[in-house]
C-alpha cells in the first residue's frame, strides 16, 4: 500500500456521514456535535440538511462547503490542518 501524502497548498476540513451522525445513541452524538436544544433537535437538524441534499457534516466551522456538505478547501500558505 502506498503512504498518503498532501503536500498542496490547501487544507480541507474533516466530515462525517450524516447517517453515522442519525445512527449513534443521544450521549454519543452529544460528544460529537453540540445544540442548544439537545439531540433530538441535533437530529432534526441533521435530517433536515440530508432533505437538502448533504450527505456529510464537516468539522468546525468551515466557510467553504460543497453542495454535499464537505469541505470545498481553504488555500493556505502553510501546512498546517484546518
Amino acid at each position: 500500500m502506498s503512504k498518503l501524502s498532501h503536500d498542496g497548498p490547501t487544507t480541507y476540513h474533516i466530515h462525517i456521514p450524516l447517517h453515522v451522525l442519525l445512527s449513534y445513541s443521544d450521549k454519543k452524538l452529544g460528544e460529537v456535535v453540540a445544540h442548544p436544544d439537545g439531540a433530538q433537535a441535533a437530529r432534526a437538524e441533521l435530517r433536515e440538511m440530508q432533505l437538502m441534499g448533504m450527505t456529510v457534516l464537516a468539522a468546525g466551522k468551515c466557510d467553504n462547503k460543497n453542495p454535499d456538505g464537505s469541505c470545498a478547501g481553504h488555500p493556505s500558505t502553510s501546512k498546517e490542518a484546518a
